[in-house]
């Protein structure tokens, strides 16, 4: 057997093997509802933290929010006087929060 065709046939069976073997570059769930996976794949902060909100609700953990909403005091009491007024509203607070199954006066 001659040394060309001894190359061509390694040379064959090392496509072959490359060929065949599976690419392991696999993502998992954990990384694809990361929040920030998803803010670079596109989507927005608030879709990235409506994820990261339902996703910590599933395990059973507290939601967190993925920036910080913070505002003086004028601000939140305003808002909190208008929500008290207009149930409507569907303010971050109102919306995500822990359920309890018996009534409390945090739901007035």
């Amino acid at each position: 057997m001659g040394v060309m065709k001894r190359r061509v046939i390694l040379l064959s069976l090392l496509l072959s093997v490359l060929a065949v073997m599976p690419a392991m570059s696999a993502v998992t769930p954990g990384q694809v509802t990361d929040a920030e996976y998803l803010m670079n794949a596109g989507y927005s902060q608030l879709t990235a933290e409506d994820v990261l909100i339902l996703k910590n609700r599933a395990n059973g953990k507290a939601p967190e929010t993925l920036y910080s909403r913070d505002q003086n005091g004028f601000v939140r009491g305003w808002k909190a006087f208008w929500g008290y007024l207009d149930p409507s509203r569907d303010e971050f607070d109102r919306v995500h929060h822990n359920i309890q199954p018996s009534p409390a006066f945090s739901d007035l």
